[in-house]
């Protein structure tokens, strides 16, 4: 593990948290979630996959019963998730039979119409925060009496002040 990365995660989490490792997430997912239309069960349930997908090419394949053990979701809960995220079209579930020695009978989950979607749709999110930002102007306005902040935004025109109680 790069020294830099081990520890800035350490000094974050400390030495017992980090001991069953880490699982590198684009930050692009949590602004895409909305537009994905991946609820928030569904979000958990892909964090749980992503902890079994090491390499591109490889299919992850978490039983549908330990992801319901450590969401603390039914397993009834945790298919239907999987099958709306198929639906979606940003999962591919493909059944395994039980005579494999490596899979047991688990789905392999292929995750690279995720990767593909959210490549696809991450510039217009870009651009909408970047737009968004622009919008919105703070103004820190601080005295030893008063403290106030206040949020102008272009569009629509709205004023919002806040100041202490006193």
């Amino acid at each position: 593990m790069n020294k830099s990365l081990e520890n800035t995660l350490l000094s974050k989490w400390g030495k017992d948290s980090c001991s069953l490792g880490f699982t590198a997430i684009p930050t692009m997912l949590f602004f895409a979630q909305r537009e994905l239309n991946i609820s928030s069960t569904e979000l958990n349930i892909l964090l749980n996959i992503f902890i079994h997908w090491w390499d591109k090419t490889d299919k992850p394949f978490p039983a549908q019963g330990a992801i319901a053990y450590r969401t603390g979701l039914s397993v009834k809960t945790v298919q239907r998730a999987l099958s709306d995220l198929e639906e979606k079209g940003l999962i591919i579930k493909t059944p395994t039979p039980r005579s494999n020695k490596k899979t047991k009978g688990k789905n392999l989950y292929n995750l690279m119409p995720l990767v593909e979607k959210l490549n696809e749709i991450s510039p217009r999110i870009l651009h909408g925060l970047k737009e968004r930002k622009n919008m919105i102007e703070y103004e820190r306005i601080s005295s030893e009496e008063e403290t106030r902040i206040k949020i102008v935004e272009t569009l629509p025109k709205l004023v919002v002040k806040r100041t202490p109680r006193r």
